[in-house]
């Protein structure tokens, strides 16, 4: 019998020989990658999910430095640019892939590390968020997981109050929208003073009213960018702004201000990006609150998401191989879970489940459609850029200096 039990304990004591010698090998290899690596997020929005990832990375690989620059999103490409000129570029540094020019622009430049090979990207595998880092078939950042997209969030306790269900319906939107106003709350909190959030409710307002605009465009990738659906859906918010449903001086209100009236529950909906999630539960921890989709007269829940873009590898980096790791472990499972868990936003993998109530209401959709942004990207005209011209005029749509054609004109005419 104690030769049994003296055998057993040397097997364990092999086998556990084995293992400690396996997680030494693998603690060595990751060990000997060392060095400092710089990198540069664009704004302080994902400065937590930044920083979780740097943790999740160092337990791995304890040796490298990591250290992180937040720049403002108004002055970050041109400080990009200036520390590039210089030869001082970041190791790694976020852009928004091909959702602009400047991705393709810098990898003519050369400025850019190709990572087709060198980064496992099978995460995203079944997914879109591959489309906006690739160049040329070849990849030259790592998408994040997120699906950033557009909900209405909604106060349930006005809800409640009102009797008001979650619309089936656009005509049961409107609806709403009109018992809200009576009842002399404010039906929804909206900036028209920045284009992006003029932006974030649009394009909801837009796929709930012209759903088959946008699938024309998913079918052929053609189309006016000035069609009257389109014009149509500018002037429903015009009328709805005529009711009173954004309130007073809604031209005057900055983004900021809209999410913070809806977060001390000053408003009964905001119609914004889901990642606004966090910062509304931050502004008011006790308001209770859920998120749902415009839907379309049929009852279609259209939802507008878009895929969004981690880091690019800089081409003169000095830590080329820490820089890999980085880059690799971002785009892993692990990495993916940290970021869109400290994001508090909506996976575009099942492997990664949220445990947020109001992301997973906003995840009840039937559609994902294209953004109206994005499709003025994809047609624009050699040498032009209708973006550039829509983010200087969008506003005045609603201050009164353009009807909606004038300004779907405009953009048109920067079209292919």
């Amino acid at each position: 019998m104690k030769k049994k039990i003296v055998s057993l304990l040397m097997c364990a004591a092999v086998v556990s020989g084995l293992l400690a010698a396996n997680v030494q090998a693998s603690a060595g290899e990751d060990a000997a990658i060392e060095g400092k690596l710089v990198i540069w997020e664009h704004t302080a929005q994902f400065e937590q999910p930044l920083k979780e990832v740097i943790a999740g990375f160092n337990e791995k690989y304890p040796n490298v430095e990591v250290e992180y620059e937040i720049k403002t999103a108004d002055q970050y490409y041109n400080l990009l640019q200036t520390a590039m000129q210089a030869g001082e570029a970041p190791d790694l540094f976020w852009t928004n892939g091909t959702a602009t020019t400047n991705m393709e622009a810098y990898v003519k430049q050369g400025r850019l590390m190709d990572l087709t090979d060198k980064v496992d990207f099978s995460l995203f595998d079944g997914t879109n968020a591959m489309s906006l880092v690739e160049v040329d078939g070849r990849v030259y950042a790592s998408p994040t997981a997120e699906v950033g997209g557009r909900a209405v969030f909604y106060n349930k306790d006005i809800f409640k109050e009102l009797g008001i269900e979650v619309p089936g319906t656009f005509s049961e939107f409107e609806a709403a929208l009109e018992k809200i106003n009576e009842a002399d709350y404010l039906p929804i909190s909206f900036s028209a003073s920045d284009p992006w959030t003029i932006l974030f409710q649009f394009e909801p307002v837009l796929a709930a009213t012209a759903l088959d605009w946008l699938n024309e465009y998913l079918d052929t990738g053609e189309v006016k960018v000035n069609d009257p659906r389109v014009v149509a859906a500018y002037e429903k918010m015009l009328e709805w702004a005529d009711k009173g449903y954004y309130g007073p001086g809604y031209t005057g209100v900055d983004g900021s201000g809209a999410l913070l009236a809806f977060s001390k529950g000053e408003a009964a909906m905001c119609i914004d990006g889901t990642w606004n999630i966090q910062t509304i539960q931050e502004n008011n921890p006790e308001l209770n609150f859920g998120a749902f989709q415009i839907p379309t007269e049929d009852g279609t829940r259209p939802f507008v998401g878009t895929s969004s873009v981690g880091f690019s590898v800089s081409s003169d980096t000095q830590n080329e191989e820490a820089a890999l790791a980085f880059v690799n472990y971002f785009a892993s499972l692990e990495g993916q879970t940290a970021w869109i868990k400290a994001l508090d936003s909506i996976p575009c993998t099942t492997k990664i489940v949220s445990d947020n109530e109001v992301i997973n209401e906003i995840a009840q959709y039937d559609v994902q459609t294209e953004s109206y942004y994005s499709i003025l990207g994809y047609l624009e005209a050699d040498g032009e850029s209708p973006r550039n011209v829509w983010e200087e005029d969008q506003t005045k749509v609603f201050s009164g200096g353009l009807t909606p054609q004038e300004f779907t004109d405009s953009l048109e005419a920067l079209t292919k």
